[in-house]
């Protein structure tokens, strides 16, 4: 048997955990040095000294400017955290690294730690996740798995003793952490854990309701007593002359939310000197309802994110069995009622829901086999002459499991032997052959341990590459982790001046998956030419929305002149294999057929990077564009309302951005960032809404105007052509195809055009056009007049196929620049 990983691991905002799987028994482990349960997230530089867990955080209150804390939200990122002892920054990777080194030390039954399981928030990006395994990687921890973290507490929930039956049930987990909310609709199908759909946001957590009490309970009480100007910016600024307080505050408004889950008040001291020099010092006290009604609009925004979930699902309360709370802001009284009133869902607190997730992610990594060479002495098992080709299921509901095996190698005069562990089942002696089976009986609700033996004819037993099985009885295990956010190629349209977006991987699909996209190049790219534009670049971006603006960019696929020996030419096809892994590694292999060359990793990860003055420009413009959508569209009164509702949201984040500055110590841009990308997705549906019904209303329009026409003047070959279009229109109507509905309308329109150039009025329509605005634009003067000439003999004539024909030539003197569809349209109007 394939030695497991076994261990486990929280990385959280606030405070991590790691605990160890047994034979399907959990073992969280404590510090050593205070005998508690996890480790606080901070960590602390005190001249030659690095502080972690407990002792940082009490550090806070002496030297905030080098503490380090609520890093974890800006895993994946370009910030670093200053710190001023060091004269230096670190970045969010290094500082878990810091953690992750510290939580290895409080195993006692390992001496090292070199694979593990990490659980990640649902809603980390690709690049967040890549993060965390880096900061693994870099804790000496070289075989990393990343496990969501609502998967991880219904490990831990599903797994425990309890008299539940979940067969085939589905719940939800609502997880409210330090630093992170999210929700995941979880099913049980045949023992296996399943996540149909999540919703999450990476910047909401008990760390916010800690910002939300200074900010709005304990600033106005400070202003009130002394002389302060910009109190809160001078508290936000790295370069504030408060901001020691803010750190200090946050401790202790931290310390009073947790107090407030038992008690009806609590206290914070303050001490801080006014602009005028003089010292306030004093407690203010504040109040469980104070509290509620601080919190409840954020919190009531999580339960607005889970209907909108379930009504995507099709899904009712009644069909949701309860609702799993997840995370140490779920100890508040306050959360648990609100979410249950808001839902209509019970709620299930019967699990410990600060060590819910280390607990479910060390029983995950107890079915998952370390994946790099731990031995430090070669194994002989790669010489042996015997080789076990096993097929059984690791995970069972039943009270016994089929063993079945092909042996390949010598196997004349052997014998094998299978028993349990625990002494309760042996097969005893029996001759090997080719193929083997064996009904394995398993101790319910337990991890079953069988040795598997193969003994030469002398009795020797033998190596071999299966002399153990694990298999677990009642417990369950997970289908697959699921991908929170679709993955896009952005495309360039060619001629169209725009793009689109190929979905190359879909949101809930399982990991690991791959897929293959042929792509097109666009421009051709000389080979051995290092310019930095001679390359294809397209960009990856990650989402769910139909603008690619509106989802987040985590890098580009490149191929540069310096990688090809021969040029790429414009129109060539590139074959290229996307693969992501159940930890979200992402690779892409490009195929150049011609050039018989292939490129086994051309993506380029990009880190999040918010630039203050780049993001104000961003809001201006999403404000500018819902504002010209407003004036330019057919205006439905509804659409038309609810995009004023959300430009007044997108005021409200202007102004957010103004209070900020550049060195603002909180996660305020990031939040703001994310909210912004949100706006841009909402006024981009409701902009793509009110287009379709524009387009719905062109189309119907046209359709009356042109089938006036064709009845009164078309011939029979039109009226079908009229009926063929017609017949269509249900299934591009029905389906909101913007593009097929054009598309229909063209077809109407070259229809029309047919009739109408044969009408005699239309053709001298089109000549006096011609000859009144085209003329200067024309490219042969001298051509044109004779042409001009000719049409006007014809038009006194009235030899209207012969004007046709003029019109034709003297159109083709009109540059390709000048719009002559739009110019048709007019005369077509006109006539």
């Amino acid at each position: 048997m394939k030695k497991m990983i076994n261990i486990g691991i929280d990385l959280g905002t606030t405070n991590s955990l790691i605990a160890k799987s047994t034979q399907g028994k959990v073992e969280v482990f404590k510090n050593p040095k205070g005998h508690k349960e996890g480790l606080p997230s901070v960590v602390a530089f005190r001249k030659d000294k690095i502080l972690i867990g407990d002792k940082a955080r009490e550090f806070i209150n002496k030297d905030p400017n080098n503490v380090a804390s609520r890093f974890k939200r800006k895993m994946g990122t370009t910030e670093t955290i200053k710190i001023k002892s060091l004269q230096s920054s670190k970045t969010p990777e290094e500082l878990s690294a810091y953690v992750l080194k510290e939580l290895k030390t409080f195993v006692h039954s390992q001496k090292d730690i070199s694979s593990a399981v990490i659980t990640i928030p649902a809603a980390f990006d690709t690049i967040q996740s890549n993060a965390t395994k880096e900061a693994g990687i870099q804790a000496g921890i070289k075989d990393v798995v990343l496990l969501q973290e609502p998967i991880a507490a219904s490990l831990a929930y599903a797994n425990k003793n309890n008299s539940d039956d979940l067969t085939n049930s589905q719940w939800l987990v609502y997880d409210l952490g330090g630093g992170t909310f999210d929700v995941a609709l979880i099913k049980i199908i045949d023992g296996e854990l399943t996540v149909v759909d999540h919703e999450g946001d990476n910047y909401f957590g008990g760390t916010d309701l800690d910002s939300l009490i200074v900010e709005k309970l304990v600033i106005p009480v400070l202003e009130a007593k002394g002389s302060f100007t910009n109190l809160l910016q001078e508290m936000q600024s790295a370069t504030g002359k408060h901001e020691k307080s803010w750190f200090k505050l946050l401790l202790q408004a931290e310390e009073a939310k947790i107090e407030l889950s038992t008690d009806t008040s609590a206290e914070i001291e303050y001490d801080i000197t006014d602009d005028n020099g003089n010292l306030l010092e004093g407690v203010i006290s504040i109040t469980r309802s104070q509290f509620e009604e601080l919190i409840k609009e954020r919190i009531t925004a999580t339960t607005v994110m889970i209907k909108q979930m379930l009504t995507k699902q099709s899904l009712q309360p009644k069909d949701i069995k309860f609702t799993l709370m997840v995370g140490g802001s779920t100890f508040i009284p306050f959360v648990r009622t609100q979410v249950e009133e808001a839902l209509g869902i019970p709620v299930n607190t019967s699990i410990d829901p600060t060590n819910a997730i280390v607990a479910g992610a060390a029983y995950y990594a107890s079915n998952k086999p370390v994946c790099i060479n731990t031995d430090s002495k070669p194994s002989d098992k790669a010489n042996s002459l015997i080789k076990i080709k096993a097929s059984y299921q690791h995970n069972s509901q039943e009270d016994e499991e089929l063993f079945a095996a092909k042996v390949t190698g010598e196997t004349q005069g052997m014998t094998y032997r299978i028993s349990r562990t625990d002494g309760g089942f042996d097969t005893g002696i029996k001759q090997l052959t080719a193929k083997i089976q064996e009904d394995l009986p398993l101790i319910a609700s337990e991890y079953n341990i069988f040795t598997f033996d193969i003994f030469n004819a002398e009795g020797s037993k033998l190596s071999h590459n299966c002399e153990q099985l694990q298999i677990s009885q009642g417990l369950y295990s997970v289908a697959g982790q699921m991908l929170p956010f679709s993955l896009h190629l952005v495309k360039d349209v060619t001629n169209k001046n725009t793009t689109v977006l190929d979905c190359i991987f879909q949101k809930n699909c399982i990991l690991p998956t791959r897929v293959r996209r042929t792509v097109e190049v666009a421009r051709t790219v000389y080979a051995g030419n290092t310019d930095a534009d001679n390359k294809i670049s397209i960009i990856l971006v990650e989402g769910e929305h139909s603008h690619y603006l509106a989802n987040k960019p985590i890098g580009t696929l490149e191929i540069t002149g310096s990688m090809i020996p021969q040029d790429l030419l414009a129109g060539e096809d590139i074959d290229l294999t996307f693969a992501i892994s159940e930890s979200r590694d992402f690779t892409v292999s490009a195929d150049l057929p011609r050039l018989d060359k292939n490129f086994t990793q051309v993506f380029n990860p990009k880190k999040s990077e918010v630039i203050t003055a780049k993001l104000a420009e961003d809001i201006d413009n999403l404000e500018i564009m819902i504002e010209d959508a407003q004036d330019s569209i057919d205006v439905n009164n509804d659409i038309n309302n609810q995009l004023e509702a959300v430009r007044t949201k997108v005021v409200t984040l202007q102004q957010q951005k103004a209070k900020l500055t550049d060195d603002a110590v909180t996660d305020e841009k990031f939040q703001i960032e994310d909210q912004k990308r949100k706006l841009a997705a909402e006024a981009q549906q409701l902009i793509s809404q009110q287009q379709l019904e524009v387009a719905k209303k062109e189309y119907l329009k046209t359709k009356d105007e042109v089938t006036n026409n064709v009845k009164a003047n078309g011939n029979p070959h039109e009226h079908e052509l009229l009926q063929e279009i017609i017949s269509m229109e249900k299934i591009f109507l029905s389906s909101n195809n913007i593009e097929g509905i054009k598309a229909a309308i063209l077809q109407f329109e070259g229809l029309d055009f047919q009739i109408k150039r044969r009408n005699p009025d239309f053709i001298q329509g089109v000549f006096l056009f011609l000859v009144k605005e085209e003329y200067e634009l024309m490219t042969n003067k001298t051509e044109a007049n004779n042409l001009i000439l000719q049409g006007k003999q014809y038009l006194e004539n009235s030899d209207w196929q012969n004007l046709s024909i003029i019109n034709s030539r003297l159109w083709d003197l009109v540059p390709d620049t000048k719009d002559k569809d739009a110019a048709i349209k007019m005369i077509t109007g006109i006539v």
